[in-house]
């Protein structure tokens, strides 16, 4: 499995966890998958509504309308982002509960300091066992 996506949503999405630290950030990957090849064609931002260092939340309604305004364009909802403040990018035991529910999605998940991103990496939830995806970075 493979999650492609350009440099610059890589950016924005960094961008999103340095200023929302020490709260984890969280948003939307929004674009097309096939056979195990997941492509970002845009980064949609959420807020944290629990405004939380070690949890997230996004607010249904939001999740619900920018699920629907993807599939109006043809594109899906294949992803979630959040970052780890001051920890390692990884699966903590609540993202492993909530992906029981959003197994079909990529989990881009960014460790990072007050300063500076530490790690990337992703997941994807398959018959209740965690597993890498290759992050790809494209132009």
């Amino acid at each position: 499995m493979k999650l492609k996506i350009k440099s610059s949503d890589i950016r924005k999405i960094d961008a999103h966890a340095l200023e929302t630290y020490p709260h984890e950030c969280v948003g939307l990957l929004i674009g097309t998958s096939e056979k195990g090849v997941f492509e970002v064609r845009e980064v949609v931002r959420a807020q944290n509504t629990l405004n939380s260092p070690v949890a997230f939340e996004a607010d249904p309604q939001f999740v619900y309308n920018v699920y629907k305004e993807a599939e109006n364009r043809g594109l899906q909802l294949i992803g979630i982002y959040h970052s780890h403040p001051n920890l390692h990018a990884y699966v903590s035991a609540r993202d492993a509960e909530f992906m029981k529910f959003w197994g079909h999605l990529v989990w881009l998940i960014l460790g990072l300091s007050q300063e500076k991103i530490i790690e990337r990496k992703a997941f994807m939830m398959r018959d209740g066992k965690i597993q890498d995806v290759e992050l790809e970075p494209v132009e």
